[in-house]
């Protein structure tokens, strides 16, 4: 059967232009301030030190700097006169420095506004999962299930964090969203298209990686109407890559033909000859509900057994399996 994928929300420009301004203004307030070791500190940019670069993505370019000894990553973006650039750029930083009390969400030691740029200063991390998954993969390492439960509980506790604290859906989790640091924390990162909930829901599609995203992103027969669950979609879609290696609809040529197969074909589940356990199986068909309304929440998903074992599992330590993949 064709399928129609709808990408046309319905529109609420003047009013996230508006909202926009104002979390803008707010922010600029702060720009030039850095909160080292619990001081706040007037800085000038020109006062930080390149030592390497990062690298480079969607959202601008990230360098390891310092200031008066402190290593931070400072990503890079350029203003532009794009409003959704403008848009994705605000609401990074709005929601980064907004989130610092969460242990699972990037730290952000302050930014710098300029005519032409964004400059973001963060905590530097070891690496994102999808780097982690890509070098485990290239040494023949598969990642195991206790390690996989270790980064669920933080991703939720984090989604959770930003639903309870700051009234905001990620709306872009996926494995290169996912950082972790040497100790083996592991943090969400890139608020950039996050969405505010109005009434516990969101209401616009235009934002996300489609092939992450949940069905109900552009299922017509939403109406561009879903809520936090979108998210929990995305996190499952995500363990099953890191449990299996690679992503589910890997054997799809087409974007939009792995589209079409979301919305269409049953959703992805974890091999029954890989060895998970029971619980991990149950939580991936939880997290992958086709209908959003059968899906559960970060509440109901952190009492899940899954969740629960791995919180209380001392034998797989992050920190471990981020040197034996990284190394040194």
């Amino acid at each position: 059967l064709p399928v129609t994928l709808n990408f046309n929300g319905p529109s609420q420009a003047q009013r996230e232009l508006e909202e926009i301004e104002r979390r803008y203004e707010a922010v600029k307030r702060n720009s030039g301030i850095l909160r080292l070791n619990g001081e706040m500190v007037k800085a000038d940019f020109r006062d930080l030190e390149f030592i390497s670069d990062i690298g480079s993505g969607s959202c601008g370019h990230v360098s390891k700097m310092s200031y008066n000894g402190h290593v931070m990553a400072v990503k890079d973006m350029a203003r532009t006169s794009n409003k959704e650039d403008n848009k994705r750029i605000i609401m990074d930083l709005d929601v980064i420095s907004r989130a610092d009390a969460s242990h699972h969400i990037v730290l952000c030691y302050g930014y710098f506004i300029s005519e032409t740029s964004v400059k973001v200063c963060m905590e530097v991390m070891a690496s994102s999962l999808h780097t982690l998954l890509r070098n485990a993969n290239r040494i023949g390492m598969r990642i195991a299930e206790g390690y996989i439960g270790k980064m669920s509980v933080s991703i939720i506790q984090a989604l959770d964090y930003l639903k309870d604290h700051l009234n905001v859906i990620h709306r872009d989790v996926k494995p290169s969203n996912i950082l972790l640091d040497w100790n083996g924390a592991v943090k969400l990162c890139d608020f950039g298209i996050s969405g505010q909930l109005i009434e516990s829901r969101a209401h616009t599609v235009q934002a996300g990686c489609p092939p992450y995203m949940a069905p109900e992103r552009f299922d017509p027969r939403y109406n561009a109407d879903y809520d936090i669950r979108s998210d929990v979609w995305s996190v499952g879609i995500s363990l099953v890559e890191l449990a299996t290696g690679k992503y589910p609809y890997s054997h799809i040529e087409s974007e939009f033909a792995i589209l079409a197969a979301i919305v269409r074909d049953p959703p992805p589940t974890l091999p029954e000859n890989m060895g998970f356990t029971p619980e991990f199986h149950d939580f991936i068909s939880q997290c992958l509900q086709k209908d959003f309304q059968l899906r559960p929440k970060y509440k109901a998903l952190l009492g899940h057994p899954f969740i629960l074992n791995s919180a209380h599992d001392e034998s797989h330590d992050l920190s471990i399996l981020v040197q034996d993949v990284l190394g040194d």
